[in-house]
């Protein structure tokens, strides 16, 4: 946790590096690179794994794609299949599905790089036990309450998702798009047959449960980075059955079919900490030099990214079902 420290202690550190300062050469072009492996597994998909060269804070391209590296998949140390490449994807793909409660190790190889290797396993889904959604027609918005029991006695750890899916008739043709953006996994899908449209996209969440926002109970002295990743582990919940609260963006058009599909995930440890990483780099950033450089997370040997694990469980709400009320009332 990082707290400001005394104004006039500050001014008189700048002073004494500003002093002190000595320009020192470097030459980002002769530092060795290394391989990237990123992978996410659950056991809805195929063995998808992205490659590439690690690169210079100095440089504007994030790595080059590598298509020739020799990917491979073990389960229990047993090997299964070798990846290939799909130059349309950019990202090997298998044709095997991770099972849950099995350990599997992908491992990269290309020339003149150093072999790279990471290990996952799939935990069991949670159990959501109940799902309310509430659109509040007093103050706005829309409130979803989730309810779930943690397994006792075992480290778990938790990622809450939810995605909006609109469905409405305008374009007589027909038509389809693909578009990501955002920083952190928000996106945005659609396609449609003549006379349809279907949008499929991740919605902003706020919740002030100590669960989800880190910030709840912290003072203006303490600074916590968001939870933009909406992950949670179970230090306070450990084999409790629980309910969390939150609000999410709605883009609800009475002239359109409109369902929200809420996910609560069991990520593995190794994803937990990668995100959790990542959101404090992100928004603390690098350059405060009263602060140690933040290393994102990786449980890659001899390179850096992550392979990761993840397990849904759902609820889908037709949301033209949902009757607008003041929040708190009987649901």
């Amino acid at each position: 946790m990082y707290k400001p420290i005394p104004y006039f202690a500050t001014i008189l550190l700048i002073a004494f590096l500003i002093a002190c300062e000595k320009e020192i050469g470097y030459n980002h072009k002769n530092q060795s690179t290394f391989l990237v492996m990123n992978s996410y597994l659950n056991p809805d998909s195929v063995f998808i794994v992205s490659v590439t060269e690690s690169f210079s804070i100095m440089e504007n391209w994030g790595g080059i794609l590598f298509s020739d590296a020799d990917v491979k998949v073990y389960e229990n140390e047993t090997f299964i299949e070798a990846l290939k490449y799909d130059s349309k994807r950019m990202r090997y793909y298998g044709i095997h599905k991770p099972s849950v409660g099995k350990s599997y190790k992908i491992t990269v190889a290309r020339k003149d790089f150093l072999p790279i290797e990471a290990t996952s396993v799939i935990e069991p889904a949670p159990e959501i036990l109940k799902c309310s959604i509430v659109r509040d027609s007093t103050r706005g918005g829309t409130y979803a309450t989730v309810t779930f029991k943690d397994p006792p006695g075992v480290k778990n750890f938790y990622r809450l998702v939810v995605s909006n899916i609109d469905v409405y008739n305008e374009e007589p043709n027909g038509y389809g798009y693909n578009v990501y953006y955002g920083d952190y996994g928000t996106g945005s899908t659609g396609w449609s047959g003549p006379g349809w449209i279907f949008t499929d996209y991740n919605t902003y969440i706020k919740s002030t449960d100590p669960t989800l926002n880190p910030k709840s109970g912290v003072t203006f002295l303490d600074d916590v980075p968001d939870n933009i990743f909406n992950i949670f582990n179970d230090d306070l919940i450990d084999g409790k059955e629980y309910s969390f609260t939150f609000t999410y963006n709605t883009s609800y058009n009475p002239e359109a079919k409109n369902t929200t599909v809420v996910y609560l995930q069991a990520i593995s440890e190794d994803l937990y900490k990668n995100y959790k990483t990542f959101a404090a780099q992100k928004y603390f950033g690098n350059e405060d030099i009263l602060m140690e450089p933040i290393q994102v997370y990786t449980n890659v040997k001899n390179g850096a990214g992550i392979l990761g694990s993840f397990n849904s469980n759902k609820v889908i709400v037709n949301m033209d079902n949902i009757v607008a009320k003041p929040y708190g009332s009987n649901n």
